[in-house]
């Protein structure tokens, strides 16, 4: 019995020594199963924790080296309590470029915002949206020549060429009809308020439309005033001459089409065109009043000029029926009094160079004093144009079928000042 005791012990013990030889063997011919398992499975862990993107590292993601299986991953629980890097964390395109630095995209680059401003040349890009403002609305007569305008830059000038049809119903008030030339006029692109002003002619253009009529003075070819030959022009404003179709005023008329629709034009100042110095031409006829007033009345039918004063400060508007506003934008502006378009150039002006003038200067009145400029006027260059007044978007609206049917009408634009 004793025996028999010893003998299953002696082998109890050979079995455990066996045992414990087979498990040091194992060890020692591959890594612990259970450790590369629980470095997965802190991986997985982290994954799900944890975007891809924010992961924090100093190496691109494609060129980490592989985890160690003898070191443990970050549990979910490190990883979320780990403290945020204090510089902003690159997005998924940084992420896979080396030491890539986060950019900004709300602002330029100081480098190409200079390159640009040095290339563009200086009002460029207001010539060109100045000479894109000028076009027809297409045919409104049968009978006539279509109307054409064409507007391009060259230089520091908008070269504007037309062939001075009316885009709206022409009505006859003296002989001929439009039609049958053309006229190239030149206006600064950046006007220049002028250190002293500069009388208009008494004949000839002083302005362009938008469509390329011609526009003129007050004065017809006898020296008085256009409303003192009673319908020698039209309910538009304009009418025929020796030197062709012509405005003398902006107007509108319920009874025809004219340039704007009077709803229009008492709603918000419209984009007429542009005088020989540079500076837009709004109408003003429903907001603003001349500061000319009639003083001699027996000069109105020979020299309307001398039969009127101007008065600083009766009216709206100063000596050459412009203003400026808030932000020192100057502009001219229609009305329905005298001088109706122009009382005078506020800037820098060349007439002849312009393709206007050409029936003489007028006299001055006795007495009549020259203002270095108008009240109101900013001293120095205008380089930008002025923004057109709420409402007005200078652009020319398309015209309807028929000749003249359903049209708007439009500001009345006066005559070339040209006996008929």
């Amino acid at each position: 019995m004793d025996f028999s005791k010893r003998r299953n012990g002696w082998i109890l013990a050979l079995l455990v020594a066996l045992a414990v030889l087979s498990s040091v063997a194992c060890s020692a011919a591959e890594p612990d199963g259970t450790a590369v398992d629980a470095a997965a499975a802190g991986v997985d862990s982290a994954s799900d924790a944890v975007p891809p993107t924010p992961v924090s590292t100093t190496e691109p993601l494609a060129t980490q080296e592989p985890i160690e299986a003898a070191e443990p991953a970050p549990t979910t629980e490190s990883l979320a309590t780990t403290e945020p890097s204090p510089t902003p964390v690159p997005s998924p395109v940084q992420s896979t470029q080396e030491n890539a630095a986060p950019t900004s995209v709300a602002e330029p680059s100081p480098t190409s915002e200079a390159a640009a401003t040095e290339t563009a040349p200086a009002g460029s890009s207001g010539c060109a949206a100045t000479a894109a403002q000028f076009a027809t609305r297409g045919s409104a007569n049968v009978d006539i020549e279509d109307p054409y305008v064409d507007a391009t830059c060259v230089g520091d000038s908008i070269i504007v060429v037309s062939n001075a049809v009316p885009d709206f119903t022409y009505i006859g008030t003296s002989p001929g009809v439009p039609g049958g030339r053309e006229f190239t006029f030149t206006i600064p692109a950046n006007p220049v308020q002028a250190g002293a002003l500069t009388d208009i002619p008494y004949i000839g253009a002083v302005a362009v439309t938008l469509s390329g009529i011609p526009i003129y003075g007050p004065t017809e070819g006898t020296g008085g005033d256009v409303d003192s030959l009673p319908g020698i022009i039209s309910a538009c404003g304009s009418h025929m001459g020796p030197t062709g179709f012509h405005a003398h005023k902006i107007l509108s008329s319920t009874e025809t089409d004219c340039f704007f629709d009077p709803d229009q034009v008492a709603a918000a100042p419209q984009l007429v065109g542009y005088a020989f110095d540079g500076f837009p031409i709004y109408t003003g006829i429903d907001q603003y009043r001349s500061s000319w007033q009639l003083t001699d009345e027996s000069l109105f039918a020979s020299d309307t000029w001398a039969a009127h004063s101007y008065v600083e400060g009766s009216g709206d508007l100063d000596r050459c029926n412009g203003r400026s506003d808030a932000a020192g934008n100057y502009a001219y502006y229609t009305t329905a009094e005298f001088p109706y378009v122009l009382g005078c150039f506020a800037g820098q002006v060349e007439l002849a160079a312009a393709g206007g003038g050409g029936g003489g200067d007028r006299p001055e009145a006795d007495g009549e004093e020259r203002p270095e400029r108008p009240e109101g006027e900013p001293e120095g260059e205008a380089a930008d144009r002025p923004e057109p007044p709420a409402g007005e978007a200078g652009e020319r609206p398309e015209r309807p079928g028929g000749q003249g049917e359903g049209r708007p009408e439009r500001p009345d634009a006066g005559d070339s000042g040209a006996t008929p």
